[in-house]
This record gives structure tokens, sequence and C-alpha cells, in this order.
């Protein structure tokens, strides 16, 4: 909605003041650094991992260890705000954050690296989680659907801006985690040297897990799908391209595809979604990506249509998350939702944790292809789940509600869209 929108009594709403956008800036600033930095070091561990002759499930588990830490993350942090507020408790995550990714180099084992990426993990949410509650406090009920798109994208873009530092800062040398903690540190510095305002709001609402999957079950299904491929790529795609030969500028490049094609591909997608139906969108999406997984496991393309491929699978296969999160607003009221938020996360974090563990044992079993090998059985059996949902679903009243670009990070981020739609469509008392 524009400044020219009314609310329903004809009121024009007010513009925010000079602090609080000063605030959203800062934070939408803060956030892409440090999605810049995290995204790199998640490339780079793998690919490190693979220079050190890690097997490759243990770099399967490595990685795991980072959706543990988020999960652990999303639990503890809002306590951390309540009690210290949100410029403290962000320096103190960050910190950790930065700290956490140049220990790397100080201690070469992979149970010390689980422990890292833990840390990692955790101290990623706990910075989400500020973030999200931060920005929800510093908008107003006529901007938020807004800002959470804009903060979706930045947060996106941010996972692939940083992939390129792969060919100038090579895995096997010290300056690629250097350059990862300095990009964590600096994240620090908006937040902390412009002018801030908000009052600390995180609260936890109760996790509803069985009650949130039983009211939706293609929409848990499609989350966990959603964890188990974005985990596993994100994590493994990096040694993958390592194993097939590709030098790191490419691997970089292949990263930063991964990116693209999920911002470009989101609104096509999104648009099947809200006009044709959501089962219909989540089956186009996960089929394009399968067929795209296949094609890369079975042909082992050269690189130019390995970018092709690798683009079109992420562009399909990263909206699966945004598109279950929708399927499950048609069934939620809004005034449910921001309680099924946490539960969404931990079935999210669920297949995160499982995505690297699946990837690299079907890697270590059929070599650098069954990582994608992997990836297609789990978005066939997503298929196969949607098919059968799809006569139940048509048979289930729909409530109107648009799709839109989620962040895959806390259940804080579902708060900024709780207002505009208990304002838009009230709950039936």
């Amino acid at each position: 909605m524009g400044a020219a929108t009314t609310d329903q009594a004809g009121v024009t709403p007010a513009a925010l003041p000079d602090s609080s956008r000063t605030t959203i800036v800062a934070i939408l600033l803060s956030v892409f650094l440090m999605g810049a930095g995290m995204g790199v070091q998640g490339s780079a561990v793998s690919l490190r991992g693979g220079l050190e002759g890690f097997l490759d499930s243990t770099v399967g588990l490595i990685m795991s260890a980072n959706y543990v830490g988020l999960i652990i993350g999303s639990l503890i942090a809002p306590s951390l705000v309540r009690n210290v507020g949100y410029v403290r408790t962000f320096a103190a995550s960050a910190s950790l954050g930065s700290a956490s990714a140049i220990a790397h180099l100080l201690l070469i084992h992979p149970i010390a690296w689980m422990i890292f990426r833990a840390l990692t993990g955790l101290s990623l949410s706990v910075m989400f989680v500020v973030a999200e509650s931060w920005l929800n406090s510093s908008s107003t009920n006529y901007n938020r659907g807004r800002l959470l798109t804009a903060y979706s994208v930045v947060y996106l873009v941010s996972m692939g801006a940083g992939q390129p530092l792969l060919a100038i800062f090579p895995p096997g040398s010290f300056e690629i985690f250097g350059a990862t903690s300095v990009l964590i540190s600096f994240c620090l510095i908006p937040v902390t040297v412009m002018r801030v305002t908000g009052e600390p709001n995180a609260d936890r609402e109760p996790t509803r897990l069985v009650r949130t999957f039983m009211k939706s079950p293609l929409a848990g299904v499609g989350v966990i799908a959603a964890g188990i491929m974005t985990g596993a790529t994100w994590s493994l795609t990096p040694l993958y391209g390592q194993q097939v030969g590709m030098d790191d500028g490419a691997i970089g490049l292949l990263m930063l595809l991964v990116s693209v094609g999920t911002i470009v591909l989101q609104w096509p997608v999104g648009w099947l979604s809200d006009k044709k139906s959501r089962s219909l969108a989540i089956l186009w999406s996960a089929g394009s990506a399968a067929v795209a997984a296949a094609l890369i496991a079975m042909f082992r393309p050269d690189e130019t249509m390995l970018y092709v491929l690798v683009f079109l699978y992420g562009g399909f296969g990263m909206p699966l998350y945004s598109l279950s999160v929708a399927l499950a607003n048609d069934h939620f009221e809004p005034h449910e939702m921001v309680g099924a938020a946490g539960a969404i996360v931990i079935y999210y974090g669920i297949g995160s944790v499982i995505g690297p563990l699946l990837g690299s044992q079907f890697m270590r079993w059929f070599g650098p292809t069954g990582l994608f090998f992997s990836m297609t059985i789990v978005l066939a059996l997503l298929i196969a789940f949607v098919l059968v949902r799809m006569p139940v679903i048509r048979a289930l009243p729909r409530r109107a509600t648009g799709f839109r670009l989620y962040p895959r990070t806390s259940p804080s981020a579902f708060k900024m869209l709780r207002k505009v739609r208990v304002r838009r469509n009230p709950p039936s008392s």
C-alpha cells in the first residue's frame, strides 16, 4: 500500500518518524552484511573440509550442526532480547558468529568444527530474531507487509553476494575465513553507530508441533522438504563443485546462481499460487526442481549447462518454503498463524538438519552427483504427497491470502504480517 492508503475509518496513516526510518535502514544493512558473511562461510567450511580430507558424511555432519544451532537459537533468543535489549543481544551474537568463523582455523578437527558450526547457527538465529522483532516494533500496521518482503529480498541477495569472494580468497588459505569474520563483524556497525530506537518485544508464542501439522499436512511436509533441500544445497553444492573439478571462482558463481534463481523465479511461482492453487504451484515447483536435479545427477553437464540447471533448480526449489507457508496461511486464522510460526520454523530446522546428512551419504555412495540424486528422491516423494493430498485440499475452505516471500529465519518474521491480516480479515468471534 502506498502513502495515500487510508484505513477503514478513512484516516490517512501517519508517516514513519525519522528515527524509525533510520532504524529500519540500519537493520537491513546489518542483515545484508551478516548474510553475506554467513553465506560464504558455509561454502568455505564445506570446501575446506574436502581439502582436509574429511569424508563426505563427516562434512554432512558438520554442516548439519549449523541447523541444530539455528533451532536452539530461535528458542533462547526471545529471553535474551527481553533481558538485555536489541543492540546488546545483536552485538553479542555477532561477536560469537565472528569468533566461530575464525575458530575453524585454530582447531581443524571434525568434532571441533561441529561445535563451531553449531555456535555459528545459534548466533545467526539469535540475530534473526533480533532483526525481525526490531523491524516489527519499528514499523506500522500499514507497511509491515512491504517491509517483510524487502527484508526477505535483502537476506536472499546477501546469501549470494558473498559467494564471489571464493574466487578471490581460496578456501585452502586463511584469507576466506578472515573475510567472513570481517563481514560478520561489520554487521555490528550500522546498528551501533546509527541512531536507532525501539523497545524490546520478542514474546515467544507456544509451539504447537502436532496441531500445526494436522491442520495442514501438505504445508508441514512442504516445509520439511524445503528444509532438506535448502540445507543440502547450501551446505554441499560447494563440495559437489570441488569434486567435479570446478575452480573456486566457478563454485562461487554456482552458489550465487542458486540465490539469483530463487529471487527471479519466486514471483511467477507466487503468481501461479495466487491465481490457480497452492497445491498446483507446489507440484509445478517441486516437479521443475526435480527435473533439473535429475538432469544434473544423470548427465554430469558441462559448466555452462550446469549453471543453467542450478539456476532452475534453486529458482523452483527454494520457493517451496514460501509456497508451503502460504498454504498454511490459507488454513489458519490470522491470530493462529503466529502461534504456528514456531512449529513451522522447527519443521524447517529438522529438514535442514536432515538435508546435509542425507546428501552427504548419497555422495559417499554414488560420488558427487549423489547430492542431486538424493534431492531428486526427496522432491519426488513431495510430488507424490501433493498428488495424494490435492483432492482433499480442493474440498477444504480456503481463506483469501496472498503469496509473500517469507524469509527462512525465525518465528519473529511472521509477526510483521499478523497485524495487517488481522486488520483486513478479522477472525469471527
